[in-house]
């Protein structure tokens, strides 16, 4: 791999994928760059949550390009994360009876992380509001406890992109709010790009350094300066 091709970061170009006889994305292109906050907006399915799998190597796809530092992502999850491509998905995805402690262990092995210890002091210094909760099982927490601890089990892997899918979903405007400082706060601190996918464009506006729409299976610039062409997003 070429030092130019280890800074390019994420690059989609011309990206279709269906389920069964209906087309979900038509030819989408999309790229974030090393370090890059990008924000995608959208209505129920749009085929948000549908991108973000495609990209971890959960579904079959056809794309002219769907490339990480130059190579090719596989379709295979393993191998994604393996690239430093972390996804955290809707919903949380809690191991309920487990604790948070362990739910990081989790996320350390998924990402194959070999020092422990250290990746979780780096991550509990991100993110410290996850300290009390350590020994609490996780199926106790409440939905804005439940994300942080979902970031932060992203977070432990180490990535060089996060994905983030409906991180506002369930949640009080304060947690919210709070979640979202601390989720690019801690990106910005690794210097890891984040892939946002959330129907809240409020919050997307306010953190985002790039906005894009998806409608009709396509990826749309917003201009984040014009108000009347943000204003147009909110469905």
């Amino acid at each position: 791999m070429t030092t130019d091709a280890a800074g390019r970061g994420l690059e989609i170009e011309d990206l279709v994928v269906g389920y069964g006889k209906a087309t979900v994305l038509h030819g989408l292109s999309l790229s974030v760059a090393p370090g890059e906050i990008v924000g995608v907006a959208g209505p129920n399915g749009a085929g948000k949550s549908t991108l973000l799998k495609v990209i971890s190597g959960l579904l079959p796809r056809t794309a002219r390009r769907l490339d990480f530092d130059g190579v090719p992502l596989k379709r295979d999850p393993v191998s994604v994360v393996s690239r430093g491509v972390v996804h955290v998905p809707e919903g949380r995805r809690m191991f309920a009876n487990l604790t948070v402690e362990e739910n990081l262990r989790i996320g350390a092995i998924g990402g194959r992380v070999r020092e422990y210890r250290a990746a979780r002091d780096r991550v509990l210094g991100l993110l410290p509001a996850i300290v009390p909760m350590l020994d609490r099982r996780a199926g106790l927490l409440s939905g804005g406890q439940q994300q942080q601890v979902a970031i932060a089990r992203g977070l432990i892997a180490n990535p060089t992109l996060l994905m983030v899918d409906e991180l506002s979903l369930g949640l009080s405007p304060t947690a919210v709010a709070s979640i979202s400082a601390s989720t690019v706060a801690s990106c910005r601190e690794l210097g890891a790009g984040l892939l946002w996918v959330d129907q809240n464009v409020t919050i997307l506006a306010k953190h985002c350094d790039r906005l894009v729409l998806l409608r009709d299976g396509i990826a749309e610039p917003v201009d984040m300066t014009d108000r009347e062409a943000l204003g147009s997003v909110y469905f």
